[in-house]
């Protein structure tokens, strides 16, 4: 019987002795070949992965003869997918709402992704609520791989201002990334200026010292030295498209698996008992936003715990993990 892609329904998989103590993503993956690794990681996430009738991390291990259940609901790519999408609100008034935004979220819609977005999920959320003819909009904007602090304005006279001060550079901006090897020094600035890789690429950034080049500068401070790795606190000046990305690789540290950028598309690390650990996103997280509130100007400071993706992955190597095949 044919499953109408209209209604809620799930799947369910036994575990074979072949496939005993694969991680469960990678089981998800095995299943459902169709489905990407952004879309099983974030039904993970959400607890739709069942293993014997509980939500397990991406990092479980299924045993020969588990169930593991797979609730898809309705299809993700439905006018209304923005409601399924989960908000991690860190503070809300009347002006603005500041939100944690996961991996993997495209933060508008771009491309494929029509509905499936941050910009839907907060359409959502305050349809009805809000009036349709001043809509949200995002201060400030993430890449899909990276996590963290997303100001938004929930009416136009505080689009004006936030906007505004984005655009004088007044806010303030810190981020972590995980970057490979070891930094020689322990705080500087990378001051070269960006500009699209190549005529008509708008996709991918380089640094450029002729006329489409940019002035692009971003202050750095290492905050943990790690075995093979740097976890480093950047502080943008100014706000250019992957700017952050291209700066570190450009200084010979790219971040942890940045297929882009020379990091490696996924970052695979054995931990000394045997397990393993898998990041398959930019390892950058948006940790904190200082800036002005529109109504009465006070200066206000909302920070982003880390995305537990990353936070494993920082544990797993200060548990003396490495890194055992990279994938380019």
């Amino acid at each position: 019987m044919p499953i109408n892609p209209a209604k809620p329904f799930d799947l369910e998989f036994p575990v074979t002795p072949a496939q005993d103590r694969l991680r469960l993503d990678l089981f998800i993956r095995a299943m459902v070949p169709s489905m990407s690794r952004t879309r099983i990681q974030r039904r993970i996430r959400e607890n739709r992965v069942e293993v014997n009738g509980a939500p397990r991390p991406a990092n479980w291990r299924v045993l020969d003869g588990d169930a593991v259940l797979l609730r898809c609901n309705i299809p993700e790519e439905g006018e209304d997918a923005g409601k399924r999408i989960p908000l991690d609100i860190l503070h809300e008034d009347d002006d603005i709402v500041v939100v944690n935004k996961q991996p993997g979220l495209v933060v508008h819609p771009v491309g494929r992704h029509r509905h499936d977005t941050l910009l839907n999920a907060l359409y959502w959320r305050y349809k009805g609520i809000l009036p349709d003819d001043e809509p949200v909009t995002l201060a400030n904007r993430l890449d899909q791989c990276t996590s963290g602090v997303v100001l938004v304005a929930k009416h136009a006279a505080a689009k004006r201002i936030v906007q505004g001060d984005f655009e004088n550079r007044v806010p303030g901006k810190e981020y972590l990334a995980l970057c490979r090897g070891k930094l020689a020094d322990d705080k500087g600035e990378i001051d070269l200026p960006l500009g699209p890789a190549g005529e008509g690429d708008h996709c991918r950034v380089a640094v450029r010292h002729d006329a489409p080049g940019k002035a692009s500068l971003t202050r750095y401070q290492v905050a943990e030295r790690l075995p093979g790795f740097t976890l480093v606190r950047l502080r943008p000046v100014t706000g250019r498209q992957h700017q952050l990305r291209v700066h570190m690789a450009a200084l010979g540290h790219p971040l942890a698996a940045d297929a882009r950028y020379g990091g490696g598309g996924r970052l695979t690390l054995e931990l000394p008992d045997g397990r393993l650990h898998i990041l398959d996103r930019c390892a950058l997280h948006a940790e904190s936003l200082t800036f002005r509130h529109p109504a009465d100007g006070r200066t206000m400071t909302v920070a982003a715990a880390l995305a537990a993706d990353m936070a494993q992955t920082l544990d797993a190597l200060r548990e003396g993990a490495k890194e055992v095949f990279r994938l380019d």
